[in-house]
């Protein structure tokens, strides 16, 4: 008498047409380029954030970050005063909240090999009265596709910007007005100060 070849049950036959179907997606996925994909999928691209892209030309949904200096919070810049050329944003780490301004008229694109670098001057406000100004260092980092500040170099307080310019060895000069020793602040600062930064890593560095 033959046996009788019993027939595979259902619950076992599911997880093998399941493998199956994702072998095949696995196959069929590696044999289409990154924009053959994008191009099935149009719905699905975010549309870039319109700040970040203004001033870098770089398309990402990411808003530009500034890591307020000297404290922990970080602030998302979501508006651009076109009138003025400023971007805002806000911060708040808890014990202390305020805005943040990039100057987008001094912003400059640093040489670089295959990572992109930027300076802009920024300032900080707070609940006092007073507003400090640094020369910010910027990052594109294509990983979380972010623009981000990676290093700040302080200025002064209430200061007068000026000229931001390239030299040729690639370092950046700052022209600014800032107040004498003997003036007040509510007077119009009258001291010239020139400085000249330059990159090293992610850190500007003054140079004597």
């Amino acid at each position: 008498m033959k046996k009788r070849i019993l027939p595979i049950p259902l619950i076992l036959l599911i997880p093998i047409v399941m493998l199956a179907v994702v072998m095949t997606a696995g196959i069929y996925r590696f044999t289409l380029s990154d924009e053959e994909i994008l191009a099935k999928f149009p719905s699905q691209q975010i549309a870039a954030d319109a700040i970040v892209e203004r001033l870098t030309g770089i398309k990402t949904a990411n808003p530009l970050t500034v890591l307020v200096p000297e404290s922990k919070a970080f602030a998302l810049m979501t508006d651009f005063d076109a009138e003025n050329a400023l971007v805002v944003g806000q911060y708040d780490s808890g014990a202390e909240r305020g805005s943040v301004t990039v100057f987008a008229q001094y912003w400059r694109e640093l040489e670089a090999d295959k990572v992109s670098w930027f300076v802009a001057p920024l300032a900080i406000s707070n609940q006092g009265s007073g507003h400090f100004y640094y020369l910010g260092l910027f990052k594109y980092d294509p990983v979380p596709r972010r623009v981000v500040m990676t290093d700040a170099q302080f200025l002064g307080d209430r200061i007068r910007l000026d000229k931001l310019t390239k030299t040729e060895n690639s370092s950046i000069l700052l022209s600014y007005q800032q107040h004498f020793a003997n003036q007040s602040f509510s007077e119009q600062p009258l001291e010239i100060v020139v400085q000249e930064f330059s990159r090293q890593d992610d850190k500007l560095k003054l140079n004597k």
